[in-house]
């Protein structure tokens, strides 16, 4: 059986998380990234090289349609201040309006 990937993401942590996101529609999924897997560095945090979401060739079209939902904040069109972290990485300054 031929696998595919079909997205990378900054962790290993994160393509599980997405990845699972098949299991209800029996869509079986492989994460491969250049860590050592469950002790190894990346599986929880940011990893230089992200971690590929890989699917079987054949599920590969259904399997992009249902992770459609799963998009990047950035992706989105969102006013400026309502996101809890800026792209730069700074916290959006507090104007005192609540």
């Amino acid at each position: 059986m031929e696998y595919v990937e079909i997205g990378r993401y900054n962790s290993r942590l994160e393509a599980e998380t997405i990845g699972h996101a098949l299991d209800q529609f029996d869509i079986p999924f492989m994460i491969q990234a250049p860590d050592v897997g469950m002790y190894g560095p990346g599986m929880t945090g940011f990893s230089p090289q992200g971690a590929g979401l890989c699917v079987p060739q054949v599920h590969e079209a259904r399997a992009r349609e249902l992770l459609r939902c799963a998009v990047n904040s950035r992706e989105l069109e969102i006013p400026e201040g309502m996101l809890m972290e800026s792209v730069d990485g700074e916290a959006p300054e507090d104007d005192g309006e609540a």
